[in-house]
């Protein structure tokens, strides 16, 4: 809760940040991840000491960028090593030059590559759209599913610590709520359907109501939820 709450605090507060100064310099605010490159230099540069801050924002962001690829590539590396048999320093080193390969592509897309496009975009926007349009929506909801429909309760529930009642309003939220907000959101990005929560909501609510009672009607794992007060009670499902 508290990582939660503070991820979302600092992302408001950066926007907050950001966005006068993209208005204020007449920029568009949907150009993407490429703003942090355009709008935070003219913030620092109206800013006292805006150089000596500004270059510390960017290595520390190059210090984020840097864990946060080694967490994710952590994946790649363990599964080359349980399923294909490569030690750990090959497995790193293999899926290291790959991922580096890709990122000079995609840098080389803001200069001398900046020709090479395939649709109207080059590989920095195609890589851009397909993570931020496809594979983290696509994601989100194969996590929501996973954990709702197919891991056990009773872990879950000893985990989170969570009281019976509790845990059965956080795993409807998860099995039915969740997906539904990330499918809503999804098809919106894609402009396949114009949704507005606003003007909508009554047949998201009915559409909810009917992707609930199938999911009970075909999984008996919330009532038994909500009829068994201790973890210990629930059997292998």
């Amino acid at each position: 809760m508290t990582v939660a709450v503070a991820d979302t605090l600092v992302a408001l507060m950066a926007g907050l940040a950001i966005f006068p100064a993209i208005f204020a310099n007449g920029m568009d605010p949907g150009e993407g991840p490429g703003l942090i490159f355009m709008s935070l230099p003219l913030a620092f540069q109206a800013m006292p000491l805006g150089t000596l801050f500004g270059v510390l924002f960017f290595a520390m962001l190059s210090m984020a960028a840097l864990t946060s690829s080694i967490s994710m590539v952590e994946a790649t590396v363990s599964w080359l090593c349980d399923r294909q048999g490569l030690s750990r320093r090959a497995a790193a080193w293999g899926a290291g030059g790959v991922l580096w390969v890709i990122s000079t592509l995609a840098m080389l897309s803001f200069n001398v590559g900046a020709d090479w496009t395939l649709a109207g975009r080059h590989l920095f926007d195609w890589l851009d759209y397909l993570t931020s349009r496809w594979m983290m929506p696509l994601g989100g909801l194969g996590t929501a599913l996973l954990v709702g429909f197919v891991l056990r309760a009773a872990p879950l529930r000893e985990e989170l610590g969570l009281s019976s009642a509790w845990h059965a309003l956080w795993l409807f939220m998860v099995r039915y709520v969740s997906p539904l907000g990330i499918l809503v959101i999804f098809v919106d990005a894609l402009g396949i359907v114009s949704v507005e929560f606003g003007t909508h909501w009554p047949f998201l609510l009915g559409l909810l109501l009917v992707i609930s009672l199938a999911g009970e009607l075909a999984s008996p794992r919330l009532r038994r939820t909500l009829s068994d007060s201790t973890p210990s009670r629930e059997g292998p499902e």
